[in-house]
């Protein structure tokens, strides 16, 4: 029985034309029969039996209730019983709006005549059969207008059904666009009722009624046509119906303003759309509100109504309504979802270049930090290594040495230690310029270095942190380029005249342009590392308002200087 039902519907639908041609002969005949008579209202019962049958709104595999049958049953059974001419002319030109929503999505030129021809058919019987027949008797045509129309217009059949058919064109989603179809209907509404009452007024025979209006309705939908988009410099009544749909109420623009608080209050994203949502109920005609994105899902409001879903970037928000969305409110909706998942995701990079930031400055913490205890590390050995030249009995130089290198070595660890507690307050500790020079001679003394300076005199004071790091990684690289070169020169010299400057040099070869180019900039590749040490040397500096430069690279002479910069030096005079 389904399988039955299922072929017979394939079948309607593969033969759309023929339903329609035999749902208009129905009609022709019907009206060759006249309405009243039994004949003519079986024929009617038949026409819509053909017309649901073809009818692009429901699909004919749908299996209909009992109660939707009983209904049916009685629409049929009340438009038999009470048939009349003015019935028809109404339904006639339901068909035309149909047919005229219908043909303008017909691509293949063969099924679009095809229609073309349907809806000339029935506006001819609209005009030249129906209407005369319902107009006072002082007005009736005579009978041979209508045996013309009643004999001439079947011609238009075969015509129908000698045109190809497209196959692809029937097999495509019925469509039947609203506005079309409202426009047709309306159109041809205005034309009967406006031809009756030219005849009234002008006291003319109908077809010339009918002409003026004709005429009269050509001219309005020019004047129409002109006035929406001219070129004169007036903006048009299609400007005027955009400013419409854009400006559905207010409660939309409140709505945005409330979403631009919102978002200059709130950081986290999550809390950010639950509180732009709960805006969004207050709207009119929201009755809550659902939401599903990348950090999870909620809601607010009343979950009842007809419900939207629009999908946006990584938010879907879905919207339940007191009425279902029209056009105009469900581009506004889809508007403003997309507005509110753009800011969403905003957040979400806000949030991960907040979380990049904290991991940046972890690096450069840690990376600062591991310079530091290698410093250290160095300065042990440097111990360890004197140790092992002593005998049992340690000498007063010996001891000398570790009386002064321990307290440091404590008090590096102790700002390490500080570091690692609070970083923000990394580097805060200033010395006395002298006592740090000491201290560096000491700490190589045995390692073949030169040390020279201007005389320093007074109590000028250094960032101790920022020195400590820059010499042991200058030294640091100067003697490992040694190991490679024993007779490498080394020299350091240590100026407080113009601000205090630190500058290392040696007698190496020079550096490689494209590695000096990014030496403080980035971490570089090189034969003994990155130049991570180097690089955070001048981040380092930077804080300080220092630079770390290459001051000569040349071959047997590269030199490197620390110094305050002008600007700052200035400032402090």
């Amino acid at each position: 029985m389904n399988g039955g039902v299922s072929s017979f519907a394939h079948l309607s639908h593969g033969q759309r034309r023929l339903v329609l041609l035999a749902l208009l002969v129905l009609l022709h005949l019907l009206l060759l029969q006249g309405v009243d008579s039994g004949v003519g209202r079986t024929l009617l019962v038949g026409h819509i039996g053909l017309f649901i049958l073809w009818q692009p709104f429901v699909r004919a595999e749908l299996r209909l209730s009992s109660l939707q049958l009983l209904v049916i049953a009685g629409l049929i059974a009340g438009a038999a019983f009470w048939a009349s001419n003015w019935m028809l002319i109404g339904w006639v030109m339901a068909l035309a709006g149909i047919i005229g929503g219908k043909v303008f999505f017909f691509v293949g030129r063969g099924a679009k005549l095809f229609y073309l021809l349907v809806l000339a058919y029935l506006i001819s019987v609209l005009l030249i059969v129906l209407v005369p027949q319902v107009l006072p008797s002082p007005f009736v045509l005579a009978g041979e207008y209508l045996f013309l129309a009643q004999f001439v217009l079947p011609l238009l059949f075969p015509v129908m059904v000698v045109l190809p058919v497209e196959q692809e064109a029937e097999d495509q989603a019925e469509v039947v666009d609203f506005v079309y179809s409202a426009f047709i209907f309306l159109m041809l509404a205005v034309l009967v009722l406006g031809s009756i009452s030219a005849m009234l007024l002008i006291k003319r025979g109908y077809f010339e009624s009918l002409f003026v209006t004709i005429i009269v309705l050509g001219a309005v939908l020019l004047l129409l046509a002109w006035t929406w988009n001219p070129r004169l410099g007036f903006s048009g009544l299609g400007m005027f119906f955009s400013r419409y749909l854009l400006s559905l109420g207010l409660p939309f623009e409140r709505w945005l303003h409330e979403l631009t608080d919102t978002l200059q209050r709130e950081d986290q994203p999550d809390r950010f759309l639950a509180q732009s949502l709960q805006g969004l109920t207050r709207l009119p005609w929201v009755n809550g509100c659902e939401w599903r994105a990348q950090g999870g899902a909620g809601g607010t409001g009343r979950r009842e109504g007809p419900r939207t879903e629009f999908r946006h970037g990584l938010l879907t928000l879905a919207i339940y309504t007191q009425q279902p969305l029209s056009p105009a409110l469900t581009w506004h909706f889809d508007l403003l979802a997309q507005l509110l998942g753009e800011f969403y995701e905003a957040k979400l990079r806000a949030q991960e270049l907040q979380q990049l930031s904290y991991v940046k400055a972890i690096h450069q913490t840690g990376a600062r930090l591991t310079h530091d205890v290698k410093n250290l590390l160095q300065s042990l050995n440097a111990l360890c290594l004197a140790a092992t030249s002593e005998g049992e009995t340690p000498s007063p130089q010996y001891q000398a040495l570790l009386r002064r290198q321990l307290p440091v070595i404590s008090q590096r660890l102790q700002q390490t230690l500080g570091k690692l507690r609070r970083p923000e307050l990394e580097g805060a500790q200033f010395i006395p310029a002298s006592q740090w020079w000491s201290g560096l001679q000491a700490r190589y003394a045995q390692a073949g270095v030169s040390f020279s300076s201007d005389g320093i005199v007074g109590e000028g004071e250094i960032p101790v942190t920022l020195f400590n790091s820059a010499a042991e990684n200058l030294l640091e690289n100067a003697l490992a380029k040694q190991l490679e070169t024993p007779a490498l020169k080394i020299s350091v010299a240590l100026s407080l005249q113009d601000g205090p400057t630190l500058r290392v040099c040696d007698g190496g070869q020079a550096i490689p342009d494209e590695v000096a180019d990014n030496l403080f900039r980035a971490p570089i590749v090189s034969r003994v590392g990155l130049g991570i040490g180097l690089y955070q040397v001048a981040r380092h500096a930077e804080f300080y308002g220092y630079e770390l430069k290459v001051a000569c690279n040349e071959a047997g002479r590269v030199c490197f200087v620390l110094e305050k910069l002008q600007q700052e030096a200035a400032g402090e005079a």
